[in-house]
């Protein structure tokens, strides 16, 4: 399968989605009210990955940086693909209710909320981290994540392919 995104780019699905997809879409942390058109997009997709050509970076621009999407997650037996271990992965450590669907600007995550927008989960800003100070040990979790998109459609609309410079 293969899907368009801004400026005519295009990129191929990794793997046949599963016969299954229904039951485990289900098992997934969505608002099914909000994640439509990212069910659809599971369910027509599953996999895709954007590090398949060198020199290509697929990037959307967040808070004016262009950043480089590595895997729109689906359902795959390898973790750093699948939506649902990254998602049990990650469980208290991205806000509750959100549900990562994209690695993205090598160890972040795009998410989507219950309100269906699209937010960028930066690993230095909004993981817990252990301080030994503070009680329990931990930070307090930034649960403020940055806006990138008011939908998964808007969003997909928003990559872009760039070509890397050779330094």
């Amino acid at each position: 399968m293969i899907a368009d995104c801004k400026d005519g780019a295009v990129f191929t699905s990794q793997y046949k989605v599963p016969q299954n997809v229904d039951d485990l879409v289900l098992a997934l942390p969505l608002n099914r009210s909000t994640a439509g058109a990212y069910v659809q997009f599971l369910k027509q997709y599953n996999v895709v990955l954007f590090n398949t050509e060198p020199y290509i970076d697929y990037c959307i621009s967040c808070d004016g940086e262009l950043l480089p999407l590595e895997v729109l997650f689906g359902f795959s037996q390898v973790d750093a693909e699948d939506v649902l271990a990254t998602n049990d992965m990650y469980e208290y450590r991205i806000p509750e209710d959100y549900c990562a669907i994209a690695s993205i600007n090598y160890g972040d995550l795009l998410c989507l909320s219950p309100q269906g927008e699209v937010l960028y989960w930066n690993h230095e800003v909004h993981d817990l981290y252990l301080d030994m100070t503070v009680k329990d040990g931990y930070l307090e979790q930034n649960t403020d994540l940055s806006f990138v998109a008011e939908s998964f459609d808007a969003f997909m609309s928003m990559i872009t392919k760039t070509v890397v410079e050779d330094d």
